[in-house]
């Protein structure tokens, strides 16, 4: 039987300078993976430890800069991401922590292939090898569209990609060089469309944890919606939400649905992410201090007081001069220097050791959900003109998101229903409302672009700290201006171009010859 390393040997040593310890340890990380109970225990290991929210909130513009004090031990972190800056530091959630995770669980699903091949890659592994390739795309999916540009079929071939892994190392240091953009997409809907038919939802114990049909359909709508290949959207997303989507939905007016409680906000935070929760198609709990920092009142780059006012309690595009509609979502709080927290996350905290107070905290969310398929089905449909479709899935998520009494939680009533009409009265001519430059672009008509604003709007309500909100920003080339109110510095502006949207290449990385991203 062939012993197999559980080592990321190649692209972990990619990213650290003690290179020769990983050579030292070989002899005592060995399994053997001679039966697919072996090789779907080493699976759990194909999906990423590590969060990219911390920096993709902070870079976005759902923060600002707030009056603090104190100190913060993300500190350094936080205004990086703020001011677009080449982060540096190797700390938990920062940009070499995310590249190094991903690149781990892609060199742990490429061990379940290569053992799945050298068993003969029969009937019996076929539910693992799809796994294997279905986790091994997600995490290229997610590196390529952090630490490189958005996809542009015209430039894809001239634009810088990541290296696509496929193979296990079998030395302890491997130079690197990027795959352009092209290649990396082609290769993703490669592992894709190959994974996503052998995959078997009966074959795992907790299916939230693991990529079932659903949560493959899922990624595969998001993953051609950045092409914009609506078809394939619309195929995708319906295919994971199934025939009835309402009962997929996470009903968030009602707090007793939403299994927490208004005056509760540690039991609500506890409960919103669970897999007892209807949404979820692709839970993960990950190394991450993001459950504590999207709350915390001490980072000085955060959410504010009026900016959760303006996207969550202000009128929005069901309201009326006359009655006005709110969005629930989440409980928050805030402190008199108007710093406000949403008690989403929960965090688990692992202690070092028995009665000591340092140790590492985990985040556990999800990474796919029937929120995001609906809202991605609608963008779909809006952009193949089938408005009647759209608007139905737009009502059938807002019926779940908006209520007329905010001040009764409890309150029975018919929501609001919104039309063309009513959306071009709320989104055109509104700078807060810019209009869209995808790729595309040239071929959005007028209530098209209305429509998707919509969309998008709702989208950033929903996954609110959660890091989507960065992925729209650099898909649709929106500028974002980040100001500095409290310390009076002049404000920045990340322009619609500007190439910083591409997270720069950790510097560890590019010492094994990956390629730095231009600036």
């Amino acid at each position: 039987m062939k012993a197999y390393k559980i080592l990321t040997v190649g692209m972990f040593a990619l990213l650290v300078t003690a290179c020769n310890s990983f050579l030292d340890v070989v002899p005592d990380n060995r399994t053997e993976l001679d039966s697919p109970e072996a090789i779907k225990e080493l699976l759990v290991s194909a999906y990423p430890k590590a969060h990219y929210y911390h920096m993709c909130e902070v870079m976005s513009d759902n923060v600002a800069e707030r009056l603090v004090s104190g100190t913060h031990s993300r500190a350094t972190l936080n205004k990086q991401m703020y001011q677009w800056m080449d982060g540096t530091g190797t700390g938990t959630d920062y940009p070499v922590y995310v590249w190094t995770n991903y690149y781990e669980a892609i060199a742990a699903a490429n061990l379940a292939l290569e053992a799945v091949e050298e068993e003969g890659d029969t009937k019996e592994y076929a539910a693992i090898k799809g796994e294997a390739l279905v986790c091994r795309a997600f995490c290229h999916f997610i590196l390529v569209n952090l630490f490189a540009e958005h996809y542009d079929p015209d430039k894809a071939e001239q634009m810088l990609g990541i290296p696509y892994c496929v193979k296990p190392e079998t030395q302890a240091i491997v130079y690197y060089k990027r795959d352009n953009l092209k290649q990396v997409y082609d290769q993703i809907e490669e592992d894709l469309q190959t994974g996503l038919p052998l995959l078997q939802d009966q074959t795992y114990e907790v299916p939230k944890y693991h990529f079932t049909k659903a949560a493959a359909h899922a990624f595969a709508a998001r993953f051609y919606q950045y092409k914009g290949e609506w078809d394939s959207v619309i195929v995708h997303s319906t295919a994971a939400l199934g025939s009835n989507p309402k009962s997929k939905l996470r009903d968030l007016r009602n707090p007793d649905q939403a299994n927490g409680q208004w005056g509760d906000k540690d039991a609500y935070a506890a409960k919103y992410f669970k897999v007892t929760q209807p949404s979820p198609f692709l839970m993960i709990s990950a190394k991450s201090w993001w459950a504590r920092d999207g709350q915390s009142f001490s980072l000085c780059y955060s959410m504010k007081k009026d900016e959760h006012a303006s996207l969550f309690t202000e009128k929005n595009v069901t309201g009326s001069p006359v009655t006005g509609t709110y969005a629930t979502f989440f409980v928050i709080s805030t402190n008199s220097a108007g710093c406000a927290r949403m008690y989403k996350f929960d965090e688990l905290f692992i202690r070092s050791s028995i009665g000591s107070s340092s140790g590492q905290g985990y985040t556990v969310s999800t990474l796919l959900s029937s929120e995001e398929a609906l809202l991605n089905r609608a963008e779909a449909y809006v952009m193949k003109n089938q408005f009647d479709l759209a608007l139905e899935d737009i009502n059938l998520y807002l019926a779940e998101r908006v209520r007329v009494d905010k001040d009764d939680p409890h309150a029975d009533f018919t929501p609001y229903k919104v039309n063309l009409a009513k959306i071009k009265a709320f989104y055109d001519g509104k700078e807060e409302f810019p209009d869209f430059e995808p790729f595309y672009a040239s071929t959005i008509s007028e209530d098209q672009m209305s429509m998707l604003k919509c969309v998008v709007d709702w989208r950033r309500k929903e996954f609110m700290q959660e890091g989507l909100r960065w992925f729209d920003i650099k898909r649709f080339h929106l500028p974002v201006v980040h100001t500095f109110t409290v310390s009076g510095d002049p404000s920045i502006t990340l322009t619609k171009d500007d190439l910083r949207r591409a997270v720069q290449i950790p510097s560890e990385a590019q010492a094994f010859g990956v390629e730095a991203n231009p600036r």
